[in-house]
């Protein structure tokens, strides 16, 4: 639930196998009744499904190579499928990040998406902004990757 100003969780990442991509897209499509878009990002190192108005997103590192790979397989040597991250849509990134360090939280990665990369990548409805992100290691047993939407 987003709060009045607009916070709130905006979805929950699962990160699965190679192999359960179908499976795990036919659970959600069929099952649930959710459809989902799929983005292929090599040059992050990923296969992508998502519905944003579903709230899900799930990722499996389709390529040999790419900054997320090597994050993704080592999560899924440890923990197995499952929930990878949630993302919690936040205003003024810079000083929650800076609250979240203080507080013991390990900056995993910081990315600023651009809005012809949002279009690119299928991040927006057909709105054009901008997407700064921050993602954290594990914290309280859970990882939580900050994002702040900036309108063009």
């Amino acid at each position: 639930m987003a709060l009045a100003d607009g916070r709130g969780v905006h979805h929950v990442v699962w990160c699965v196998e190679p192999g359960s991509w179908q499976a795990v897209r036919a659970f959600w499509e069929e099952t649930i009744g959710v459809p989902l878009d799929e983005l292929d990002l090599p040059e992050l190192g990923l296969k992508i499904l998502i519905s944003w108005h579903g709230g899900v997103e799930i990722m499996t590192p389709a390529y040999a190579t790419g900054p997320m790979v090597e994050p993704a397989r080592q999560f899924l040597a440890a923990r197995g499928e499952g929930v990878y991250a949630v993302v919690y849509d936040i205003r003024d990134i810079e000083s929650v990040v800076a609250s979240f360090t203080a507080r013991g939280g390990r900056l995993q990665f910081r990315e600023a998406i651009p809005p012809d990369a949002v279009d690119a990548r299928g991040l927006s409805d057909g709105k054009r902004f901008s997407i700064l992100q921050a993602g954290f290691d594990d914290f309280h047993g859970v990882r939580i990757c900050l994002q702040e939407q900036l309108p063009e």
